[in-house]
């Protein structure tokens, strides 16, 4: 095993390693990364828990990610929104997206869904959209973090709709669309599989540029219907600054060989993500090139820092 600066020179890992989540308990990122802590901990011997820090647009845990001692027993679940997002809707921050962290790869990059009812399925994304438009106000959409809230602005600027919009941090949204307290959802399909598939809820579109691969690729893209719309979500994983080198590197190296796995592999596919492999530098660098490109989007929509 990898030696490494961890205290009192012993190898690392030598305790059990903390992964936080700046979201709820049964959120697609907290099953993304229950599943990868799994996998990680059959590995490296240790025992790997998942800690919730919900709250403020996922601020809250990442700020307490960045506060947390860089021995390498402390990884955070970053994303577009926490990383790239969050400087501009924010007037102060709890962590600083470049200075505060060090990448161990951003490891998927996956579409948002429009969800509705099953018994709207037949009129379609584009008979949603027409009746969202003659009844402004009676149709309230629901979404999560910011990728969500900015999905639909975009929506309602190109749809030429006004209606309101719920912002949820629990996995309450499902219900609340079910139960008929929303007519459509903003969300990542991972979290709403089992549901679909059950008939419970339908896919009207994908905000990817095409269509999802395999057991998904009948469901049109958003872009089908209102031409150039296309966002996705992008997602990995991060310690805080500061983390010696060669501890990075060990766990950028199990990463790797947890994004080759079968079932972690075969799971994200199921979801419609596609996974990314970038070294440590490729992921930094990347995160350098998404602050400037999600301040211009927020704009764009009309998303102020507050």
């Amino acid at each position: 095993m990898l030696s490494a600066h961890a205290e009192e020179g012993s190898k690392y890992p030598s305790k059990q390693i903390t992964f936080i989540v700046p979201y709820a308990p049964g959120s697609p990122p907290d099953q993304y990364t229950r599943l990868f802590a799994e996998k990680l901990k059959a590995k490296v011997g240790q025992s790997v828990i998942v800690e919730n820090r919900p709250g403020a647009l996922t601020t809250i845990g990442m700020g307490a990610a960045a506060r947390a001692k860089p021995d390498g027993y402390t990884v955070v679940y970053g994303s577009n929104s926490s990383l790239a997002a969050a400087p501009w809707l924010f007037k102060t921050l709890q962590y600083d997206p470049i200075k505060s962290f060090s990448a161990i790869a951003v490891t998927q990059d996956s579409p948002m869904i429009l969800l509705g009812r099953p018994e709207d399925a037949r009129i379609g994304l584009a008979g949603m959209l027409e009746r969202m438009r003659k009844e402004p106000g009676k149709h309230p959409i629901g979404g999560g973090a910011i990728t969500q809230e900015v999905i639909n602005k975009m929506l309602q600027t190109q749809a030429r709709i006004d209606q309101p919009y719920a912002r949820y941090s629990n996995p309450n949204l499902n219900t609340d669309l079910i139960g008929g307290q929303l007519d459509m959802a903003i969300s990542a399909l991972s979290g709403v599989v089992a549901l679909v598939e059950d008939k419970k809820l339908h896919v009207f579109a994908s905000t990817s540029a095409t269509r999802l691969p395999g057991k998904w690729k009948d469901i049109p893209t958003v872009a089908e219907t209102l031409p150039g719309f296309e966002l996705s979500s992008w997602v990995g994983f991060w310690v805080p600054a500061g983390t010696p080198k060669p501890i990075v590197n060990y766990l950028h190296a199990k990463t790797t060989e947890i994004l080759k796995d079968a079932e972690f592999s075969r799971r994200s596919e199921d979801t419609g993500a596609r996974t990314i492999f970038m070294t440590p530098e490729e992921s930094d660098a990347f995160v350098r090139t998404e602050g400037p490109r999600w301040e211009k989007l927020l704009k764009s929509v009309g998303i102020e820092p507050q």
